[in-house]
């Protein structure tokens, strides 16, 4: 079938890639696998050698179509034809899954950011996802990559980057580079009773990136000079500072004195 740009495809052709992927998620024979956007299935039949069992998530029709019967005497499969951006992933997700995925280009951001939320339920995850996009969710505190996708994923994980897989891997070939990494939870992750504020404060702090917290964050409802000298010292942050040199921790701080200060206990 034809690769639907609309939905992002672009279809791994190297079984090698597939491969390092398995072996970068170190898939066991006790594992549950989650894939999402499986396509010709090509990284699936390898999950499917070394993992207890595979679910593996596809929205287009027709691949979903394909995929069951070409893997109709996997007994380890379970195919789900679904949205994953309109699914429950508290329901779709088993506990102590691995994650393991050639995202299409399109989801692969806003999936990512919503698995943070279900980080303390996830063993791991790799993902292969634009190289551009995986700098910015690999990069450190001071980085020029380092962004609001840095620190929301930060949140919940641990990042690294595994290695690069150039154009030629695909049919159609992208016109970029992709990269694969993999995501740790964090051993004490933000609790996501946190993370609603902790969103506003990092979204208004990279709203305008090139400016000072000063300016940035005193745009907050309810924050006055006042306010933002006591919240600055709560978190430790140099109000003079540019978003990129705040730490994810540092902010996670300043969102809960802004907590306090809205309940009138700063």
């Amino acid at each position: 079938m034809r690769p639907k740009r609309s939905l992002g495809q672009n279809f791994l052709k190297n079984i090698g890639i597939a491969e390092k992927m398995a072996s970068l998620a170190d898939i066991g024979t006790q594992d549950t696998v989650v894939e999402v956007g499986p396509g010709r299935g090509m990284l699936t039949r390898v999950l499917l050698k070394y993992a207890s069992e595979v679910i593996a998530i596809e929205k287009d029709d027709k691949l979903f179509e394909q995929l069951g019967v070409g893997l109709r005497d996997y007994s380890n499969l379970q195919l789900i034809h679904q949205d994953i951006l309109e699914s429950d992933l508290g329901q779709i997700i088993p506990d102590g899954a691995k994650i393991v995925s050639n995202l299409p280009y399109n989801i692969a951001t806003q999936l990512i950011m919503r698995l943070v939320d279900h980080a303390g339920r996830i063993t791991s995850v790799v993902v292969m996802i634009q190289k551009e996009v995986g700098q910015r969710i690999c990069a450190h505190v001071g980085d020029k990559t380092y962004s609001l996708l840095s620190v929301i994923v930060a949140a919940g994980f641990d990042a690294s980057p595994g290695f690069i897989v150039g154009p030629n891997n695909f049919f159609p070939q992208p016109k970029v580079d992709s990269q694969v990494i993999k995501l740790i939870p964090k051993s004490s992750p933000i609790p996501q009773t946190d993370m609603e504020l902790f969103w506003r404060v990092v979204a208004k702090a990279f709203g305008q990136r090139r400016k000072t917290l000063r300016n940035t964050l005193s745009q907050l409802p309810s924050m006055d000079d006042e306010a933002l000298g006591k919240l600055s010292s709560y978190a430790g942050i140099d109000l003079g500072q540019r978003p990129q040199e705040i730490t994810p921790d540092q902010y996670h701080l300043f969102s809960k004195g802004y907590e306090e200060l809205l309940k009138g206990r700063l």
